[in-house]
């Protein structure tokens, strides 16, 4: 009779007959991923599949920390771990131990491309926030190895342009697993000493080479410095996210140079040519200046003045003259408007009307007596004539109608 076995003890011995295959126990498989989840504890879910199979597999969070890139879908990989069989869903599957990118560039090519897409997005290569060059530096800070290519290219490059310049180097190492904290120190330190601008850079080299100036450290102390500075890493086709942070990209350690220090020769031969640009317009400007005094010159008002000042002397005598007729004019008109009216006055005076022989009566206080009815028999009157003062008393006294003509109508 056949033995029967459980499911469990099926998968036991699937696994521990897998576990003892020297191959499986270490072994890289090519595929492209599929179904990639990234779990919340860290681990890794993922499918690979080639020519219509699919093997399941899993990595678990103590290496998927170290990968450099973030798996997803579609992405052909290579995967090295052990092949398992998981006893509870009765499952084949790899258990991975790295992941490494099939395609040109690996790993570190996709590193690099999340790097650079992080620090975009954080603002990190805005042409904003780029500082202009200074155009005279008093003294330029140069990190870099003290040891390589471009220190020397730098300086020699720097002094051929102008004597006087100030070079003060920061050695640092430029490649190998300490460059990148080295790099970022020196910049830092450059960065506090008070340079006008800062030169960074190497040589040209393999891209491992050139590995330190695209680490994350490097691009941010270049964004963090205060002073100016130029990049200048490796060869014209050599770009680095150090060049990309960098407020000017060099093409190479010589063309920093020349793009930090100016060409003494070029600035003299400029500076001769303002020379002589000034020279011709303040010679111009003279010219100028001379003929308007020349043209004033010639003027009537500055050649013989005094015949200027006759005319205007004779001017105000004219205006003189005329004022006084018209003064003159002016005080007889008046002189005769008030002799006109003075005799007009002098027609309605009371004083002309007594010298025609009439007199005004009044009483002792002075009221202008008009009716007879005002006084009675009597009553002291004062007659004021032309040439003096009557006193006078009233004997009688008759009313204008005991005046009239006898046998005139009293009605008239």
């Amino acid at each position: 009779m056949q033995q029967l076995y459980g499911v469990s003890e099926i998968n036991y011995y699937l696994k521990e007959y897998l576990a003892e295959n020297r191959l499986l126990s270490n072994v890289t498989v090519k595929g492209e991923l599929s179904g990639c989840k990234n779990h919340s504890t860290g681990h890794i879910y993922f499918s690979l599949r080639e020519q219509g199979c699919s093997l399941k597999g899993i990595m678990f969070r103590s290496y998927a920390s170290k990968l450099k890139f973030k798996p997803s879908d579609g992405m052909e990989v290579l995967v090295n771990g052990n092949i398992s069989f998981y006893e509870r869903d009765g499952t084949c599957q790899i258990y991975a131990r790295s992941i490494i990118p099939a395609a040109a560039g690996g790993a570190e090519a996709i590193a690099l491309e999340e790097l650079k897409a992080q620090l975009q997005s954080e603002g990190l290569f805005d042409l904003s926030r780029k500082k202009p060059l200074p155009f005279l530096p008093e003294s330029v800070g140069i990190v870099t190895s003290a040891e390589g290519a471009a220190w020397a290219d730098i300086q020699k490059v720097a002094r051929g342009r102008w004597q006087g310049v100030n070079l003060i180097i920061y050695n640092a190492l430029v490649q190998g697993g300490q460059a990148p904290t080295s790099i970022a120190t020196a910049i830092a330190m450059a960065d506090s000493c008070d340079h006008s601008l800062l030169i960074v850079g190497r040589g040209g080299g393999a891209n491992e080479d050139l590995a330190a100036f695209n680490s994350e450290i490097v691009v941010r102390a270049i964004a963090a410095a205060h002073t100016p500075v130029i990049s200048a890493v490796g060869h014209e086709v050599d770009v680095t996210l150090a060049d990309l942070a960098a407020d000017v990209r060099a093409a190479t350690p010589s063309h920093a140079a020349e793009l930090a220090i100016p060409d003494t020769e070029k600035l003299l031969a400029a500076l001769s040519t303002y020379q002589e640009r000034i020279k011709q317009a303040v010679e111009k400007r003279i010219s100028m200046g001379n003929e308007r005094i020349n043209a004033l010159c010639r003027r009537p008002a500055l050649r013989q003045p005094l015949q200027l000042l006759e005319r205007k002397q004779r001017s105000v005598d004219d205006a003189a003259a005329a004022l006084q007729t018209y003064v003159i004019n002016a005080i007889n008109q008046s002189k005769s408007s008030l002799a006109l009216a003075a005799a007009s006055l002098e027609a309605l005076s009371p004083l002309a009307t007594l010298e025609r022989g009439y007199a005004l009566c009044s009483d002792q206080q002075g009221n202008i007596i008009k009716d007879p009815l005002q006084l009675e028999v009597g009553d002291p009157l004062n007659l004021t004539v032309a040439r003096g003062l009557l006193l006078c008393r009233i004997e009688d006294k008759k009313t204008d109608i005991e005046l009239k003509p006898k046998g005139e109508n009293i009605d008239g």
